[in-house]
């Protein structure tokens, strides 16, 4: 008797405990969150001003969920104006019984400097009433477009000192108030302005910049006579108005060997120029001018010589006697 008793009471507590168990459970997963990224603007976004994202969290319509975390974590290229990025579920956000889902906004600035590309942004997420130290995590990609645009350059001609160098825009965006400007450097020097202004340059577009540039004292040391990378910097304006420096470089060769002499391919086929800073008259005018001062004092010259030898031709003819008058002279001579 005892022992039923006994047996009783045991399975009475043994189902009052699973009672208990199944109940537990049902509350554990009853907030089981699950985050999304559900809104970007704009898209994709541009470096060096700010987007805006929306997350939305769901399975938060039970009450359990109250308290529950969300928090950003701030990282290159993103950052928050805010330090705090961090979120919790208060209990006016949800309605008990009814499937809401938790919206949550940021506006994140991007790095100025940031390419283009997806850069990766992390969450994590906890329930309000569960080990807030046990975080899930959850990573997202951005969309950003870079605003920079970029360049291809040859060498056009070469007649020494001066270099011709022929620059395309070849990105996708149009680069604004672009100066090109050679600086200080070891193989070469500046004869003159180290920098020309080219105005504005469209994608696709390209132009043609002429320096004065002699070889350094150094390289005229080594004797050097092969080809030396010439550096030179491209500045403009990007499409957010942020002004940028392209270093470049290309090999040079200067001297006997490359008079008159191209250094490169200097053709952009199907381009449309912008800007020309050099044309055949204007860097041989002085030469054209000599040649044609030396053929007009050639033809003056030339022209005197056959006046003069005209002139002493008739004097000496009309000095002679003419041979009907010796006869003449002859035939009364006889008489």
């Amino acid at each position: 008797m005892k022992k039923l008793k006994f047996l009783k009471v045991s399975l009475a507590l043994l189902i009052i405990l699973c009672g208990l168990s199944f109940v537990e459970a049902l509350n554990s997963n009853s907030c089981a969150l699950k985050v999304s990224l559900v809104n970007q603007d704009p898209n994709p976004a541009v470096p060096n001003d700010y987007v805006d994202i929306v997350f939305q969290v769901s399975g938060i319509q039970d009450s359990y969920c109250e308290g529950a975390k969300f928090e950003l974590i701030s990282s290159y290229p993103f950052s928050l104006d805010s330090e705090n990025g961090t979120r919790v579920l208060e209990g006016s956000t949800w309605t008990a019984n009814s499937n809401n889902n938790w919206n949550i906004p940021y506006s994140l600035r991007i790095d100025k400097d940031t390419l283009s590309g997806d850069a990766e942004i992390e969450v994590h997420y906890a329930p309000g009433r569960g080990d807030t130290s046990a975080y899930s995590v959850a990573r997202f990609n951005i969309s950003i477009q870079d605003s920079r645009t970029n360049f291809d350059a040859v060498i056009q001609d070469v007649a020494s000192p001066d270099i011709s160098i022929a620059i395309a825009n070849t990105g996708k965006y149009a680069a604004n108030s672009v100066v090109v400007r050679i600086p200080d450097q070891d193989n070469f020097r500046v004869i003159g302005t180290d920098g020309q202004m080219v105005g504005n340059l469209d994608s696709g577009d390209y132009t043609i910049v002429s320096f004065s540039v002699a070889s350094s004292r150094s390289q005229n040391l080594q004797n050097a006579q092969g080809k030396q990378n010439l550096k030179f910097d491209i500045y403009y304006t990007d499409n957010i108005g942020e002004r940028r420096i392209v270093n470049m470089e290309l090999p040079l060769a200067l001297g006997s060997s490359s008079n008159s002499t191209s250094q490169g391919n200097g053709n952009f086929p199907n381009r449309r120029t912008t800007n020309t800073s050099s044309s055949f008259f204007t860097r041989f005018k002085w030469l054209i001018i000599i040649v044609v001062v030396l053929a007009v004092l050639i033809f003056f010259i030339r022209r005197h010589k056959i006046k003069a030898k005209l002139k002493k031709s008739n004097n000496s003819n009309s000095s002679k006697t003419p041979e009907w008058v010796k006869n003449v002279k002859d035939k009364e001579k006889v008489r």
